[in-house]
């Protein structure tokens, strides 16, 4: 399909039809179509009109048609413009991926309201936080999520509560909602909350057209046919690129519930019986299911292919795959919350023996990845390692009200910094290779843990807040085929030295990914030469120790020297 008719998206419906362009003003005579705002929604939803009744989303086991997606997208608008929500407002949603959850994304877009996706297990003060960082004008409830009502009332003075299909909306509406103003494609289609080194949550701030573009290269270069299979949890952004790519191309997308996709067998039951032709995931969820059901992955005969990001791919996850799946397309993806992505690699089948990781490859077509070492000049000869720099009209408008960190990642082109063209400086070293670029790990202290990023820093600072503790030391590390968090604490009263609190008090703050799996309780922590905590250094010491004399499973003490 020529990109011209992607701009165009779906045709506006009539006044009296219940799609969501229903009341919109008549584009005026003269004026190209071309011209009519790219929007998210409007992305989402550019087949209801051709293929009303083929489905689009399957979420606990009820299929629902494009047709139905558009109906309940205007019932949702229709609803937040009752309540007087605008231009503008921030509406976070606590809930699983699924059919409400892209309905009330494309109503957001619609009325140029910003959508703030949370994760439905995200604890109530990291809701808080962000809810009031934001100023959020209503929260969402959705099915699986950890709140109650009662608690999200204590969060805003108007909220809603999704119960399936029935959907009941409260609060008071606003007197004077304000001067009507247009959505454009420069407005704020969502934010997306990571985590941040100072110990506040960073909000990744997208434009419907940075969107856009995106979206356009996710369904081009994933080619879904039939039906797609997602597991991610709505505040992650790989959840709006499956959505992406499925409808912006006129497939299916089945959203797996987290309570099914956290045990491999019971996921291997439910893409079998949905007839899943491609899955997205992280790859350790194919390392759990070669471990737990390897001997009977080659029963998946609808599975074709799969796309998998968020942690680095292993020529031995590929291998032990194709050897169940012989024929299993394998794409390698790569990106960042900031540009949702920009690289798909389709790793050769075999995977050449010589191979000792598999590459991210090149930018998609539109986009430029360049690397760049320390003192700013590009590396272009093979093996030599360089920072990559990202060139695209995909990037994020800033983090929300933070200029400072804003200005550390959106930087001026080292080769033409006079252009007035920011690059985003990604923090991901790599090597340029016969395969294009192979990942060759961080600058910083972020990590990957299950495709979701954080910042090891906020881990610490939440652990410093905690009674008793005079220091802590966050890694992660490598323990069969996961990665683990490993939370190094030095304690000043001896009854602060218990895991189970420890682990409480971070699950009171953080979400469940970024809660250490494991605690050391020592007497001091390694330092480098500039005094703050040597991180290579803590990884040592648990590989050191990790078999040693325990008083619990997740509870060692080790004696640590400086």
């Amino acid at each position: 399909m020529s990109s011209s008719t992607l701009a165009n998206g779906a045709r506006p419906a009539p006044a009296s039809s219940p799609g969501l362009a229903a009341g919109a003003r008549a584009w005026q005579p003269g004026y190209p179509r071309e011209w009519e705002p790219v929007l998210v929604g409007r992305f989402l939803l550019r087949h209801a009109r051709s293929r009303p009744d083929a489905t689009a989303i399957i979420s606990h086991g009820v299929s629902y048609t494009y047709a139905e997606l558009e109906h309940s997208a205007a019932r949702w608008r229709e609803r937040l413009a009752a309540l007087g929500l605008r231009h503008g407002d921030a509406i976070a949603a606590l809930m699983e991926p699924g059919f409400e959850s892209v309905s009330l994304l494309i109503a957001c877009g619609e009325l140029g309201c910003v959508f703030v996706p949370f994760n439905a297990d995200l604890p109530e003060a990291r809701v808080v936080g962000i809810c009031r960082q934001i100023d959020a004008k209503l929260l969402v409830l959705g099915p699986g999520a950890q709140l109650h009502a009662e608690q999200a009332a204590r969060i805003t003075d108007r909220w809603a509560l999704t119960q399936g299909s029935d959907t009941q909306v409260h609060g008071k509406p606003v007197a004077d909602p304000g001067p009507h103003r247009k959505v454009l494609e420069s407005d704020i289609a969502y934010i997306i909350f990571t985590s941040g080194s100072t110990g506040t949550p960073k909000g990744v701030v997208m434009s419907h057209r940075a969107a856009v573009v995106a979206f356009r290269a996710i369904a081009a270069a994933c080619d879904v046919r039939g039906r797609l299979g997602s597991v991610a949890p709505l505040g992650f952004d790989l959840s709006l690129l499956d959505t992406a790519a499925a409808l912006g191309v006129g497939a299916t997308i089945v959203y797996i519930p987290r309570r099914v996709a956290l045990h491999p067998r019971r996921l291997f039951d439910e893409l079998a019986a949905q007839r899943v032709r491609q899955m997205h995931s992280v790859p350790t969820l194919w390392s759990m299911m070669l471990k737990h059901c390897g001997d009977r992955l080659g029963e998946l005969r609808d599975l074709q292919r799969i796309v998998v990001g968020g942690e680095e791919l292993t020529v031995a996850t590929v291998n032990a795959l194709r050897a169940r799946l012989p024929a299993l397309e394998v794409v390698n993806l790569y990106g960042q919350t900031e540009s949702i992505c920009c690289a798909f690699y389709p790793v050769p089948n075999p995977v050449p023996a010589d191979w000792a990781s598999i590459p991210i490859g090149s930018a998609y077509p539109g986009a430029e990845m360049l690397l760049f070492d320390e003192r700013g000049v590009r590396v272009t000869a093979e093996g030599v390692p360089g920072e990559i720099y990202l060139r695209a009209a995909s990037m994020f408008q800033g983090y929300w009200r933070d200029e400072e960190t804003t200005g550390r990642v959106l930087v001026p082109d080292p080769e033409r910094p006079d252009s007035g063209e920011r690059l985003l400086r990604t923090g991901d070293l790599a090597v340029l290779g016969p395969g294009g670029l192979a990942f060759a790990g961080r600058r910083d202290h972020q990590v990957q843990v299950h495709g979701n990023r954080v910042e090891l820093e906020e881990i610490e600072r939440c652990l410093a807040r905690a009674h008793g503790v005079r220091v802590a030391g966050v890694t992660d590390v490598h323990e069969a085929d996961s990665h683990l968090i490993v939370a190094f604490v030095v304690v000043d009263d001896p009854e602060a030295a218990d895991s189970a609190k420890l682990r409480e008090h971070c699950r009171a703050d953080l979400p469940p990914y970024m809660v250490p799996a494991r605690f050391v309780f020592a007497e001091a922590l390694p330092e480098s030469a500039s005094g703050k905590v040597d991180r290579k250094a803590l990884g040592a010491l648990w590989s050191t120790h990790a078999h040693g004399p325990t008083r619990s499973a997740e509870d060692r003490t080790v004696p640590v020297t400086r």
